[in-house]
């Protein structure tokens, strides 16, 4: 997974442009929003092949989602609904991402694009689901080495340079990799725990 250390770095350098939106009244559920509507825009245009362009949209997306945290914490907004809108709405934007790749496959007749494509969707909903369901019987399960950050950067690649198959077949592997892994974790750390995780 991305690094702590570059995350922290990240956030410091948003710092500054956080404290300004939150003295304009700009809330961190509106940067949540926002995010999720440019990643809808950006897969239209996916399946439109206009797969740059989406890319550009993507990144902007990103330094919105990247934001409502600084925003939140910056105006001592930082609320349990605000995590959980966060999340969810972060499942919708991966989606309509993948959803322009699967049009875009449809339309192309690529089977192989589209098969692909599914089993990364299927291994993208299992890292979050698996870490969530994890996460009530267990402390901490972030193990793993395909989360959000990773599926996002790799799809950016597979946009700019026109090698979205190499990139859904790669998410694909390493994402459900990822889940069997916190499964895997997960029992170790009931094991370790209980004596008996079944």
């Amino acid at each position: 997974m991305i690094s702590n250390q570059f995350k922290d770095r990240f956030t410091f350098l948003l710092k500054p442009i956080g404290e300004k939106l939150g003295e304009r009244g700009v809330s961190p559920n509106h940067l949540t929003i926002a995010g999720m509507v440019l990643s809808i825009v950006a897969g239209s245009l996916v399946a439109l092949n206009a797969q740059r362009w989406a890319a550009l949209l993507v990144i902007i997306g990103g330094l919105c989602d990247s934001l409502d945290g600084t925003v939140a914490r910056e105006t001592d907004k930082v609320t349990p609904f605000g995590a959980f809108l966060d999340s969810t709405l972060d499942r919708y934007s991966d989606l309509a991402l993948y959803l322009g790749i699967i049009v875009l496959a449809y339309l192309k007749r690529d089977t192989v694009l589209l098969l692909w494509t599914a089993l990364a969707i299927i291994g993208a909903i299992m890292v979050s689901y698996t870490r969530a369901r994890a996460e009530c019987l267990i402390d901490k399960c972030q193990v793993g080495i395909m989360e959000r950050p990773e599926r996002v950067i790799l799809l950016l690649i597979g946009l700019i340079f026109h090698w979205l198959k190499g990139a859904m077949i790669l998410t694909a592997i390493l994402a459900n990799v990822t889940a069997i892994h916190r499964i895997n974790h997960t029992y170790n750390e009931l094991k370790t725990k209980k004596g008996n995780p079944t």
